[in-house]
């Protein structure tokens, strides 16, 4: 694995990349022709040398048009710290230099991860796509995604889907022991849940062929978030729910519909259920506030803002302290590589103390508050040892 890889995988970078270009309207940045990652993919992550160069040459020349965003300082940061990159962007100059660095720490690739993380200080990571790729630094979260896209074979009506729920859980446990479960359902709908009858459910079962993924109907998709956060009660696996802005150029829903006070009925319905509210429903994020303030089953947590905006981030941590209890408030990288992982980790600890020193509250007030956002408020929502 290259520096081309590297960059190439880092969604949100490309994503900004792809915005820039009013040409891909109407395409998301892993679309052929946006960018050169459907390439990349279609390889099977090794370039042909003509492809690899003409991606170099892509990357660097696009690269200024973001440098101002926090997307690429936090990746800056992981290619100084990591990679012993001098200069504030990729150039044709220091190209080679750092792919070379690159490529050899990935001869040990899981060793490699682990150094990231034990450079960074994280002990534990969350890994949102089932069982985790490594052992160690991550644990696995169960998507519910994964149970509504498969079909509904003879599933014919709410007690056999219900039936069916449980043991699916069971088998993550066996496999991977999950730590949460997740929603990740603003990417394909409005997050309000209904809340549909047991014979509304029967009827859209019935009406969905066997092959086809329960997904596919509504009032299934809400019975079954119903499901999960029932689940989620009964076995201490709290819920996350992706709210506010989506990830790609790209989507279905308006914006409006992923905020979450959408969801604020769900919420209010299951009281025993704990809700981790990821991306404080970005940029709506007054409203996650005010929902953590509000339910004592309501987390806010600001991962993937630290990217979104470093000005953002800190107004919203700023603001949460003002309204929320500390052991409520937490913070995570949405990252999909170590790198990625380490340079948010950076950014976000600059955030940090920039808001608890701006408030001149006392060392040991400041240290015990910076110790519940990095580490205990998740610690003790998720049932883990610190």
């Amino acid at each position: 694995m290259g520096l081309v890889h590297l960059v190439l995988e880092n969604h949100y970078l490309m994503a900004l990349i792809a915005a820039a270009d009013p040409s891909t309207a109407g395409r998301t940045w892993y679309d052929e022709g946006v960018t050169p990652y459907a390439a990349l993919v279609k390889a099977k992550g090794h370039l042909p040398p003509a492809e690899e160069t003409a991606a170099v040459q892509y990357i660097i020349d696009r690269l200024p048009r973001v440098a101002l965003t926090s997307d690429w300082k936090a990746f800056q940061y992981a290619l100084r710290d990591l990679f012993g990159m001098s200069d504030f962007l990729l150039t044709r100059e220091n190209w080679a230099a750092i792919d070379s660095r690159v490529r050899k720490s990935y001869r040990k690739r899981d060793d490699w991860y682990r150094s990231i993380f034990a450079k960074a200080g994280t002990r534990l990571a969350f890994w949102c796509y089932g069982k985790p790729l490594l052992e160690g630094p991550l644990r696995g979260v169960l998507s519910v995604g994964e149970f509504l896209r498969r079909p509904r074979g003879g599933v014919n009506n709410s007690a056999s889907l219900t039936a069916a729920f449980d043991p699916w859980i069971d088998e993550a446990v066996a496999a991977y022991n999950p730590v949460s479960m997740k929603v990740g359902f603003a990417y394909y709908r409005d997050i309000a849940i209904a809340g549909p009858r047991a014979r509304q459910v029967d009827a859209a079962l019935k009406a969905l062929r066997p092959g086809a993924p329960l997904v596919r109907s509504r009032a299934v998709d809400d019975f079954v978030h119903a499901l999960a956060a029932g689940a989620s009660a009964r076995r201490g696996l709290p819920l996350q729910v992706h709210t506010g802005i989506l990830a790609g150029n790209v989507y279905e829903q308006p914006l409006p519909l992923t905020y979450v006070t959408r969801i604020e009925p769900f919420i209010a319905a299951h009281p025993q259920t704990r809700f981790d509210i990821f991306h404080g429903s970005f940029p709506q994020w007054g409203e996650a506030i005010a929902l953590a303030r509000k339910y004592p089953n309501v987390y806010l947590n600001l991962c993937w803002v630290t990217t979104l905006s470093e000005t953002a981030a800190e107004s919203m941590l700023d603001t949460a302290l003002d309204a929320v209890p500390v052991n409520k408030i937490m913070w995570g990288g949405d990252a999909h590589s170590p790198e990625m992982a380490y340079g948010v980790t950076v950014l976000f600890r600059e955030i940090l103390d920039r808001v608890l020193n701006r408030r001149n509250e006392g060392r040991k007030l400041t240290l015990e508050s910076a110790d519940w956002i990095l580490q205990r408020s998740a610690a003790e929502l998720y049932g883990l040892p610190i």
